[in-house]
């Protein structure tokens, strides 16, 4: 029998994260710019703030309750002007 892992978060007061054998999520406050980087596909929602996504040269402007799937080996970067609460899906 496997079992499973349980969590807790008290929801955005500090950062959550956890990593499997496939994916990884997190949740967590964001204010410096992430530098343009290659990854597996990720799903991306703002859950507060606001994100200026650039994926593969296009630039996406986001905010809260918005999200984006980001599709595998694409070219990334993201700028923030004020801090974001981002919750990612990565696939690895």
């Amino acid at each position: 029998m496997i079992d499973c892992e349980t969590y807790q978060t008290n929801m955005a007061e500090t950062p959550f994260s956890a990593t499997g054998n496939e994916l990884s999520v997190d949740m967590r406050w964001v204010r410096d710019p992430i530098e343009p980087h290659s990854a597996g596909e990720e799903l991306v929602a703002v859950i507060e703030g606001a994100g200026r996504l650039t994926c593969e040269g296009e630039v996406y402007e986001l905010s809260r309750g918005q999200g984006v799937l980001i599709p595998n080996a694409a070219e990334r970067s993201w700028d923030f002007e004020a801090p974001a609460l981002l919750y990612r899906v990565a696939l690895k």
